[in-house]
């Protein structure tokens, strides 16, 4: 069995890792927090280079094995620490945080290179939503997820929470203008269609177009694709989406006013990707 790299905690690690729920303290020192065993085998399997420090409770590795032999095999620092530290640490570790330096964002011209398919939200100001939106996109095969000024911060714990791990699959990038991004869309060769409730186009209608049971003229689902989302409770209200290529439409079947903004994104992404496997 590989060996750990194990070091004591000090207190005042522990103390300065605890900070990192603030804002303000994750900006300053360029780091946040990975709380939970999904989440913390993820970041060691495919981002092990932002690993400063992994912090984990008495006996966890006993409960997860692989997560042990991560942390041999990437060599990161690993700090056994009492269930009562690590719960003053985090009231959602489950046993294991990641002390992580936050990642390098990439330039919009590369992660829309040749992109088949993305998502942009604009304003998205729920963590919860956020989260989901990134876990949603990578599991659709998703090139990016792109978070327009305004929304929920990508490192947030509440947004890593709900990435499940999605988060070191799927380039994110942050604090975007929505002007460049489209712009950025249209260099590389996408559409760019807008979620939006009373879009001219109906989801479903281009579904059927791509799989020649019909003819609308409209969006060609299996051509590169951005898909752009709105605010959980105010859609694009202040936003200019006057470039996009088109607006589309889900509709809606029962009696809701409205889809979760999390909820549209997934269908919008997974409506795509669908199209767009089939005609490979």
């Amino acid at each position: 069995m590989t060996s750990l790299r194990l070091k004591p905690a000090t207190r005042t690690q522990l103390q300065r890792a605890q900070k990192l729920h603030r804002r303000e303290q994750r900006t300053r020192h360029e780091q946040f927090l990975v709380e939970g065993p999904q989440a913390v085998r993820e970041i060691l399997r495919f981002a092990p280079e932002l690993v400063r420090d992994l912090y984990v409770a008495e006996g966890a590795f006993e409960r997860y094995p692989e997560i042990r032999e991560e942390s041999a095999v990437s060599m990161v620092w690993t700090h056994i620490v009492e269930d009562d530290a690590l719960r003053d640490l985090s009231g959602d570790s489950q046993g294991f945080v990641v002390v992580a330096d936050l990642p390098k964002q990439q330039g919009l011209a590369e992660i829309l290179s040749e992109a088949p398919l993305a998502i942009a939200a604009v304003g998205a100001a729920d963590p919860g939503n956020v989260g989901t939106i990134i876990r949603s996109a990578d599991a659709a095969g998703a090139a990016a997820v792109l978070l327009t000024k305004g929304c929920a911060e990508a490192t947030a714990p509440k947004v890593v929470r709900s990435t499940v791990g999605s988060l070191f699959h799927v380039p994110v990038a942050t604090n975007l203008d929505l002007d460049e991004v489209i712009a950025q869309a249209h260099t590389a060769g996408m559409q760019v269609l807008a979620a939006e409730g009373s879009g001219e186009w109906d989801l479903p209608a281009l579904v059927q177009a791509a799989y020649g049971a019909g003819v609308t003229g409209g969006p060609n689902l299996a051509r590169p694709t951005l898909w752009v989302v709105g605010n959980e409770a105010h859609g694009f209200d202040g936003a200019d989406i006057s470039r996009v290529d088109a607006k589309v439409s889900i509709p809606l079947y029962g009696n809701a006013e409205s889809l979760n903004v999390s909820v549209a994104a997934s269908i919008c992404l997974y409506t795509t990707a669908m199209v767009q496997k089939s005609a490979e």
